[in-house]
This record gives structure tokens, C-alpha cells and sequence, in this order.
């Protein structure tokens, strides 16, 4: 619900204090003149122009009347009220007549039949007609329209025409001699000024009529009337200025903005959105939404990060206790938005674990296989080894025989053996062979080999001081390797740990692989990130625009380092953001080598 449009809407204000054949109503004029003040402010319809704000103290002639409301229902094409305060006479026929100075109870002729008012504003361009009528058996201008049923149309229409009286059909209103204003139209105004408890930010015409019966029934004063066509009691009147007494997180709200403010020198008549809501809640009156804190860099106030996330804190604090259940109502839409996020982050994560889970079974897979190669060479090498020993025996034996046969050729070179030659030499082993027994054994020395080399010099990097991470498991960066640590945070502005090595090895390198994610909808967001080892930074960087960041730390150290330290902190850009993930994977030290020089 919104106020009306100033420039396409119009109002005619008439009044009537002197009468040459009724009594005066000499209040009148100031009601003129409050019901102006009313309509011509920016709380109302702000109807500043004087042509579209028309006021008619004692007309002379029913005519002045009339080509008044034609003239206005003509240009109005938003909205339209008509306000009559002054002696309200029923004819003979049963209809009303609106008062003119000249008016006599025998001929009503010089008056304002509202028969002829009515069409006027019923059947103008504006798309929400109000008529306002503060005189007596004002209820009479009703009939004609009570127990119409209402159509498809009218039940779904937003806006229409809306007729608010003082008084009934049957009854007079009231002018008290000692009061300012007549006793209908002095509670419409107070309502105006002073608000309505507990009821929304716009109050429509029906809020306040419902708040003024209720104020002039407890003081036994005429019951006023309302009637309305197409939902017209919600047209809007006025904005509400009844605020309670703002309560602590209130305060400390509005005095965070108005110091933010002040700070960046800015003028608070050129803020975001109407003068008059700005300043309720630079006031603490309402609390800012979040759009307007979001809104304030453009429109000179800049923030530093810090101060913003802290406004925010702020508000939250004062939607989450504000008497306003609109205001409740925002707070608890931003909850819901924030656990939709935090429940995406948490499927994302879940996915991402699956997918490291997946990769686990199949390197546990690979491992089962290698171990299987294994055992099965093992096996063959220990079904050799009886073959291998019958083996040396056969050899030795041969070799002692040809030995013998020698000597005794030396002696006897007529000598031979029994068989009148040599004995034959052995036949080579069965089975896998010797051969193949020489490449398995190669293959595991290297196999050992490469796996040592990998691991040789390799610290891994252990929490010391700072934030503490979150722990979640292990990885593996070399298949057969050590395993190192995998460091978790959630960060709300910034995180700095700082790790020590978990050994006393010689090391000349610094590896891990560093994955930032942030929420959706904060891809624009600026993160930066930055590695120290032993108080000189050894690498940094800025990363936006996606939801994920992948960085490989491959760094060479000038010695064995002593204590490492990561940092990483929200880096500017737009939009308000809770958190973001880090997760180091492996950090560790290890030495390099050259294989060249091998």
C-alpha cells in the first residue's frame, strides 16, 4: 500500500461558518485549515501544489461548488477527495443537502443537493475517490448504496471509492462552542498527527475510521459511518507517527547510523528513500531496513567493511525486538533467506566430501591391486627357493667332480671320468626363472625407491597460535606418501593462523593446495589471501567472481622454516555476505631434489 501520487491526484476542501438563517459554525474555518495542513504535508498526500489543494471558505452559490469537484475529478487521475464540514439538511424526498451560507430550512434550493456531488466523484478519471462529510445526517448520503452485494470485481479490486461521515442518517454531529475543531473532524486530525498505536507503517481509511468511532464513542459523542466500493477503505491517508519508545538495540541502531552518517559528512535530506521515514529512523523511531544500509555507499556514505558487517549486526538485532511486526517480520524473512544459504553451503560441502570419499576408494582400490601384484611375486619367489637349492647342490656336486677329474689328469693324463667325459653342466631352474626374479627385484627396489624419495625431508605443517581450524581428516598427496592434515574455518571478516612444523627435517619448500568458497549470490565479493613464513609473505592474492577458488602453494624457502602463517579476510566489493570457506589441504614442508645432479 502506497500513498497517493501528488501530482496526478486533487482535493477540495469546503467549508461553511456563517449562516444567515442557521446557526454558525465559526470552528469550521480551522478545520479547513487542519484537513489543508494534513493533505499539503509529507506525511500525507502531499498535495503541495495550490491548485491540486482547493479550498472553499463560505461558498456563495452551489455552482462554485460543483464546477470545483468537476474541475478536480477531471485532472485527478490517481486520487481524489472531496471534504465538506458545515449544516448537513435531509429534504422532503429523503435526500442530503450540504449547507451554503444562504441556505434556509423551507429552501434548500440554495444548497448542495449531493445527488448531484455524488456522480462527480464516483465516476471520475482517479482510480480512488474519497469523500469526507463532517455535518449532520452526513449517514443519509449513504443510502441508495447499503446491502448492494458485492461482484467478482469488487471483491478483487485493490482500490475504489470510500464515504466517511460524521454522523448517521438520524443523527446531528457535533460543534462544540470551546473546541477547535468540530468534535469528528478534531479526531481525524489527531489520528493523523499523533498516530495510531500498533498499526502498520500507511494508515488506510478504514484504520482510521475504526480508531476514531472507537475514540468518539468512549467520549459519547456521534457515531460517524463509513461505506466503501471496491475495497476503498484501503485507500491510504497518512503515514502513521505513532512509534513506541524504542528499546536499547533500537537506539544503539539509529545512533550507528546517524554517527556513519556524520562521518562521511553526508546530508541526511539526500539519503535514500522519503525525507520524513529517514529521519524515523535515523531517530530510532523505526528501524532501516537492510536495502537502505546496503544503499548508503552509493549516496556518499562509504563504509569500511567492518563498519558495515557491524550496522547489519545492529539491525537484525533491532528487527529481531521491534514492537512493529513488519519490522519482526523482515528480521525472520532474513533468517530464512540465510539458513537457505547456509543449507546450500552445507549440500555443496556434502558433494565436495563425496566426491574426495569417492576418490579414497578408488586410491584404497589401486592400493588393494599393488598389494595383490605383490603378494603373488612373493609367493613365486618363495615357491622357487627349493628349486633354487637343489639347484646349488647340483652345481657344487658338478663342480667337486670336475674338480676330481682334474687332479687326476694331472696325475694320470690318461685318467677320464666313467663316463669317458666331463661331467654335463646343470640345467637352468623351472618356474618364473632367475630372470624374471632379477626384473620383480628390480622393480620393487625402485618401487621403494620412488616412494622413499617422495616421502624423504616431508613435515607437515601443525596448528601453533591464532584461530583454530576445524580438523576435517586427512589426505594423501602421494599414493603411498605420508598423509597430512586437511584445515577447515568458516570466516565472518577475517582469519589469521599461524602453524609450526611437525619435525625437525632439513626443508627448503613450502606445498598445500588452498580451496576458498563463497555463498551464492557473493561471487562479486572480493577475498584476499596471504602466506608468511617466518614473518616475510611469500605469496598472496585477491580471488571474485565464482563460488569456488582453487590456489596451488608451491613456494621455495631460502632455509628450514620455522613458524608459517596464513591469512585471509573479506577484500571489498558489493552486497552483504555471512561468511566464507577456507580449507587448506596437506600443508607441509619438504626438501627438493635434483635428479640431474643423481
Amino acid at each position: 500500500m502506497s500513498l497517493p501520487d501528488p501530482v496526478a491526484s486533487r482535493a477540495v476542501l469546503i467549508g461553511v461558518t456563517s449562516y444567515a438563517h442557521l446557526d454558525p459554525l465559526p470552528s469550521v474555518a480551522n478545520n479547513l485549515v487542519g484537513v489543508r495542513q494534513l493533505l499539503t504535508g509529507p506525511e500525507s498526500w502531499n498535495l503541495a501544489a495550490p491548485e491540486h489543494c482547493v479550498s472553499l471558505l463560505d461558498p456563495t452559490s452551489s455552482v462554485e461548488v460543483l464546477d470545483a469537484v468537476s474541475k478536480a475529478a477531471e485532472e485527478a487521475t490517481d486520487a481524489l477527495l472531496v471534504y465538506f464540514a458545515g449544516h448537513g439538511l435531509v429534504s422532503g424526498q429523503g435526500s442530503l443537502h450540504l449547507g451554503l451560507p444562504n441556505t434556509h430550512l423551507e429552501r434548500l434550493w440554495d444548497s448542495v443537493d449531493y445527488d448531484q456531488l455524488r456522480p462527480l466523484v464516483h465516476e471520475c478519471r482517479a482510480r480512488r475517490s474519497v469523500v469526507v462529510l463532517d455535518c449532520c445526517y452526513g449517514g443519509t448520503a449513504m443510502r441508495g448504496h447499503m446491502g448492494q452485494e458485492l461482484s467478482l470485481a469488487d471483491l478483487t479490486s485493490i482500490e475504489g471509492t470510500y464515504l466517511l461521515t460524521a454522523s448517521a442518517a438520524t443523527r446531528t454531529a457535533m460543534a462544540p462552542e470551546d473546541e477547535h475543531y468540530t468534535a469528528f473532524t478534531a479526531e481525524l486530525l489527531r489520528a493523523a498527527v499523533e498516530g495510531v498505536p500498533d498499526e502498520p507503517e500507511i494508515l488506510d481509511m478504514g484504520t482510521v475510521f475504526t480508531h476514531v468511532r472507537r475514540e468518539l464513542i468512549a467520549k459519547g459523542r456521534p457515531v460517524p459511518q463509513q461505506w466503501a466500493r471496491d475495497l476503498g477503505q484501503h485507500i491510504a491517508l497518512v503515514r502513521n507517527r505513532w512509534s513506541p519508545a524504542p528499546g536499547p538495540e533500537a537506539e544503539a541502531y539509529a545512533s550507528a547510523l546517524r554517527a556513519a552518517v556524520e562521518r562521511a559528512g553526508a546530508d541526511a535530506a539526500r539519503l535514500p528513500g522519503d525525507t520524513a521515514v529517514v529521519g524515523r529512523w535515523l531517530r530510532g523511531e523505526r528501524a532501516a531496513p537492510k536495502k537502505f544500509v546496503d544503499s548508503l555507499p552509493a549516496h556518499g556514505v562509504v563504509l569500511a567493511e567492518s563498519d558495515l558487517s557491524r550496522l547489519h549486526s545492529l539491525r537484525r538485532a533491532a528487527q529481531r525486538t521491534a514492537p512493529d511486526l513488519a519490522d519482526q517480520l523482515l528480521y525472520w524473512q532474513e533468517e530464512v533467506e540465510l539458513l537457505r544459504q547456509e543449507l546450500g553451503r552445507a549440500a555443496d560441502y556434502s558433494l565436495t566430501v563425496g566426491t574426495e570419499l569417492a576418490e579414497e576408494q578408488e586410491q584404497i582400490r589401486r592400493l588393494k591391486t599393488e598389494v595383490k601384484v605383490l603378494r603373488e611375486q612373493v609367493e613365486c619367489l618363495m615357491s622357487e627357493e627349493p628349486a633354487r637349492a637343489a639347484v646349488a647342490v647340483e652345481i657344487a656336486v658338478g663342480a667337486a667332480r670336475t674338480a676330481e677329474a682334474r687332479a687326476t689328469r694331472a696325475g694320470n693324463p690318461e685318467a677320464v671320468t666313467a663316463e669317458g667325459a666331463p661331467a654335463p653342466a646343470p640345467a637352468p631352474p623351472s618356474g618364473c626363472g632367475l630372470g624374471a626374479l632379477a626384473a620383480v627385484f628390480v622393480l620393487g627396489v625402485l618401487y621403494v625407491a620412488v616412494v622413499w624419495l617422495f616421502s624423504l625431508g616431508s613435515v607437515s605443517l601443525t596448528y601453533d597460535s591464532g584461530r583454530k581450524p576445524a580438523s576435517a581428516g586427512r589426505v594423501t598427496s602421494v599414493v603411498n606418501a605420508p598423509e597430512g592434515p586437511r584445515y577447515v574455518w568458516d570466516v565472518a571478516d577475517s582469519v589469521e593462523s599461524t602453524f609450526r612444523p611437525d619435525g625437525d627435517d632439513a626443508t627448503d619448500r613450502l606445498l598445500g593446495d588452498l580451496t576458498v568458497t563463497v555463498p551464492r549470490g557473493c561471487e562479486s565479493r572480493h577475498i584476499g589471501w596471504q602466506v608468511s613464513v617466518d614473518g616475510r609473505r611469500i605469496g598472496h592474492g585477491s580471488l571474485s567472481g565464482g563460488l569456488e577458488h582453487e590456489v596451488k602453494i608451491d613456494r621455495a624457502l631460502s632455509g628450514t622454516a620455522g613458524k608459517v602463517a596464513l591469512e585471509a579476510w573479506w577484500d571489498g566489493g558489493s552486497g552483504s555476505c555471512k561468511s566464507f570457506g577456507v580449507v587448506w589441504n596437506d600443508p607441509r614442508l619438504s626438501k627438493s631434489f635434483d635428479f640431474l645432479a643423481w
